[in-house]
């Protein structure tokens, strides 16, 4: 078991960002929390925006067991519209500093060792008028854990969010390539090839392939069965992404 209990008054946190929408980030996100409370570690996990259905909040609502929904999703409209184009046609502001508060929150309570925010699309997708993604993980100190899908394309695709995400002080801790359903040619070298291609960053450790969870990979109900199918790849991006940032903030 691993916990850091009070030993730190902010816990570590990891923003989880697509290099577009669609590419997986709900399913990482809920599979990756699961695993690490089977491992001990006391996991927040929150979604903050989420439109056009409840899909993704049942979900990792049922990672954790939370019966509350407003304690995983800060922002909901049943449109699918993000919050920065809902602000935009109806002239209201979402209240993007109070979300940023409550976030924060979530890193100072004692019964959160770690904290999953799923961000919106891509990095710098934006929020709401005044934040993207990027800023709020410039906000909340997060490190950036990075998903796309594995296949022709995406090479460009995560190193220019890599740029981005270094252009704006972010601190990028994983690259997560998921894997398709029929993987084109591209699929058995993309992961070398980015990770060649990669800067020289510090606290950066590794690119990881993610299997194929079939198209029921977001049902609740095959949670545990899907964490036990991927639990090799989990079991080496907790030790080497999670574990790693948790002895990081202990030693300081």
């Amino acid at each position: 078991m691993i916990s850091i209990g009070d030993s730190s008054q902010n816990r570590t946190s990891f923003l989880v960002v697509g290099t577009d929408t669609g590419v997986g980030k709900t399913v990482f996100t809920g599979l990756l929390a699961k695993y690490m409370i089977t491992r001990g570690l006391l996991t927040c996990l929150v979604k903050p925006f989420c439109s056009g259905g409840k899909r993704d909040i049942y979900f990792l609502q049922s990672v954790n067991e939370e019966s509350d929904q407003n304690k995983i999703n800060y922002w909901y409209c049943d449109k699918p519209i993000s919050p920065a184009a809902w602000e935009l046609r109806t002239g209201k502001l979402i209240d993007s500093d109070n979300m940023i508060i409550r976030l924060t929150r979530e890193t100072e309570r004692k019964d959160c060792d770690i904290l999953l925010v799923e961000g919106v699309g891509g990095l710098l997708a934006p929020i709401t008028l005044r934040h993207t993604v990027a800023s709020l993980g410039q906000e909340l100190g997060s490190s950036i854990i990075i998903i796309a899908q594995n296949r022709v394309g995406v090479i460009n695709h995560v190193l220019l969010t890599v740029e981005a995400a270094l252009s704006r002080g972010l601190s990028v801790s994983s690259i997560i390539l998921m894997g398709q359903e029929e993987p084109d040619s591209s699929a058995d070298d993309n992961a070398e090839l980015i990770r060649i291609h990669m800067p020289n960053i510090s606290n950066f450790k590794g690119v990881y392939e993610f299997p194929w969870l079939e198209e029921e990979a977001d049902n609740p109900k095959l949670i545990s069965t899907n964490v036990e199918k991927t639990k090799e790849v989990l079991g080496k991006i907790f030790d080497n992404v999670i574990s790693s940032s948790l002895v990081k903030d202990l030693n300081h």
